[in-house]
């Protein structure tokens, strides 16, 4: 019940607390201190457990995957070339059998050329839905060895794997290669 009294008091002690920081004295030749900025929340961490996320799309249907850290990265390209030798379930094993068609995007955020092609292979990413399109930041840490084993030396890159193995390959902002490449690999399906 004293605790439910001293809050009751409470806002009967917060003008007196404001006029008493109202009252101090201004001293001449010391800058008043600047104002605290504003409190806001930190952003959200994403879930550790989520390793990459599927990017949406304008139609909901789309293959685009974002791949968030070096070992997804290194684990879905091996599932992709067949080279997981490590223990597999059932569908990992079916997916390195069949060895799925993949498209693997090479991006950067400060890449200009790849902001002007993400229209492009977001609409792929929705026309072909059967062929995962991964994406990778060549500036993700743990990735700077494996691109440069994969010969990545400028972005966007485009990497396209089918039966294990690379079948082709677009450097560059090149929208008419890109999609033409695209659609080759979804006739072979």
């Amino acid at each position: 019940m004293a605790l439910a009294h001293r809050l009751c008091r409470l806002p009967r002690l917060l003008p007196l607390a404001a006029a008493a920081a109202a009252s101090k004295p201004y001293l001449p030749g010391k800058p008043s201190p600047a104002p605290p900025p504003p409190l806001s929340s930190p952003p959200p961490f994403p879930s550790l457990s989520r390793l990459f996320s599927t990017t949406p799309s304008s139609s909901g249907d789309s293959s685009m995957v974002v791949v968030g850290s070096a070992e997804s990265f290194t684990s879905i390209m091996s599932k992709v070339e067949g080279l997981d030798h490590g223990l597999m379930d059932a569908r990992d094993f079916l997916f390195a059998a069949e060895k799925l068609p993949a498209v693997f995007y090479y991006t950067a955020v400060w890449c200009g050329p790849c902001r002007a092609m993400a229209p492009v292979i977001s609409k792929l990413s929705s026309q072909y839905p059967k062929i995962p399109i991964y994406k990778v930041d060549i500036d993700m840490d743990g990735v700077g060895s494996k691109l440069s084993d994969l010969k990545i030396f400028s972005v966007p890159t485009f990497h396209f794997y089918y039966q294990g193995r690379k079948t082709g390959e677009v450097v560059g902002a090149n929208a008419t290669k890109l999609e033409s490449t695209m659609e080759s690999l979804h006739k072979q399906l």
